[in-house]
């Protein structure tokens, strides 16, 4: 796991947020860009993921493996599922699901570099 990648993985993340809150508060259904944005999130996470996974597979043992994989393929699968929602349900509440789907990214990769140590 790269630590600055990381970062930027949270920072993109808290963004997703910040905006998926507006658009709620703003009563709009997400539109391209928001949507766009959170695909490219979605491909840094994966890099990230891609990354972490060669690591392991390379010899390095985080202190909890199994945890570790659980929250790597959780920050895999979230943002594409709340992408999904809110293509389907175009309602404001869809930069919501977005929003929680961000925040839970950011928290789980914040984890993920705690858990990044060797066992």
């Amino acid at each position: 796991m790269i630590l600055v990648l990381a970062y930027v993985v949270i920072g993109l993340a808290l963004v997703s947020v910040v905006w998926g809150l507006v658009t709620a508060i703003a009563n709009k259904p997400p539109g391209k860009a928001q949507l766009l944005y959170a695909a490219g999130v979605e491909v840094i996470v994966l890099v990230q993921s891609v990354i972490a996974v060669v690591a392991m597979i390379g010899g390095f043992r985080p202190a909890e493996f199994a945890t570790t994989i659980g929250y790597l393929i959780g920050i895999v699968v979230l943002i594409p599922l709340a992408w999904f929602w809110a293509n389907v349900e175009r309602t404001r509440f869809s930069g919501v699901v977005l929003a929680v789907a961000a925040a839970a990214v950011a928290a789980m990769t914040l984890r993920l570099l705690v858990l990044w140590t060797p066992a």
